[in-house]
């Protein structure tokens, strides 16, 4: 019931005409904001980032999700998704995210303009939320994502996949590709990549082959990447400095991750809760943290 009642809060104050409002409720504090833009840049400090060094390359996804509505019905998503690739890393991330990210190690940042930003990305109807650093530090991946009301993070081995190599053959995006096969996460993934391009990296975690992989996707059609364009790039590759990070285990994140995202508002403890803000545009932070709203529920890209 607690829980319901945060829910309640929060909804509360987006219908509220004048978008502001304050309210305290079990120790937790509801806030709104207000739609007066803050001057000067100041007001919002630039985030501040690790470097990664630069990217030679960038290649952008497509990534297909058939969802399953409430209804049962199954209902598609897409999502637009950046692999940025180093000489031995690569970043893998949502389009909006990544545009957030390069503004944000700019020189001259502006602090309001990535709020902005990152209040509209927030706010968008597919959003990959997940960041993975392949390789980094070496040797292994590193994930970070929202298990709400948290941020957290899990190193695993660099692309423990065990790959079996075939003849098949198929053109993504203008490459010749060659096919390979694996499982994990619980699914069967069919992997197209070319040697073309000298990179072992892929969408997502994906990666380990002899040329960089163009195409993926599970054997049930749920979870689809495809490459739609790929360029040089000279862009800087960062990390969010975020103190706040909650280190975990691939085990553990996947148990909670899939447990919260069933239904975040309700299993959320009151306890794990310090505040709640509703943005001007109607976006949901807990702790901080946006809560993504899923029109057709999660789905899962790794079962175990």
């Amino acid at each position: 019931m607690k829980s319901f009642h945060i829910y309640a809060m929060a909804f509360a104050i987006i219908a509220m005409p004048t978008i502001t409002a304050q309210a305290q409720s079990d120790g937790i504090r509801v806030t709104g904001t207000s739609a007066v833009k803050k001057n000067p840049a100041s007001d919002n400090p630039p985030k501040e980032y690790t470097a990664l060094g630069n990217s030679l390359y960038e290649c952008v996804y497509q990534y297909d999700i058939m969802a399953t509505a409430k209804s049962g019905e199954t209902v598609p998503e897409t999502y637009s998704t950046i692999l940025q690739i180093g000489n031995n890393s690569a970043k893998f991330t949502d389009m909006a995210t990544y545009c957030i990210d390069s503004l944000a190690m700019k020189p001259d940042a502006d602090g309001n303009e990535i709020a902005e930003l990152t209040n509209k990305r927030n706010k968008k109807e597919f959003l990959f939320t997940g960041e993975v650093y392949q390789n980094i530090p070496e040797g292994k991946t590193t994930y970070t994502d929202i298990v709400i009301p948290n941020i957290v993070e899990y190193e695993e081995d660099f692309a423990p996949f065990e790959w079996t190599l075939t003849e098949d053959t198929l053109t993504v995006c203008g490459y010749p590709c060659m096919k390979a096969t694996m499982t994990y996460g619980g699914r069967n993934w069919e992997a197209w990549y070319t040697e073309e391009i000298a990179s072992s990296n892929g969408p997502w975690k994906f990666a380990g082959l002899p040329g960089l992989i163009m195409k993926v996707s599970d054997d049930k059609g749920r979870h689809t990447f495809t490459a739609v364009s790929f360029r040089e790039s000279a862009m800087p590759m960062g990390k969010l400095r975020n103190i706040n990070i909650q280190k975990t285990s691939r085990d553990k994140f996947l148990q909670s991750k899939n447990y919260m995202e069933e239904d975040p508002m309700r299993r959320i403890s009151t306890e794990s809760i310090s505040n709640i803000t509703v943005t001007a545009n109607k976006s949901i932070l807990i702790n901080g943290v946006p809560l993504i709203q899923r029109p057709n529920g999660y789905t899962p890209i790794e079962l175990k």
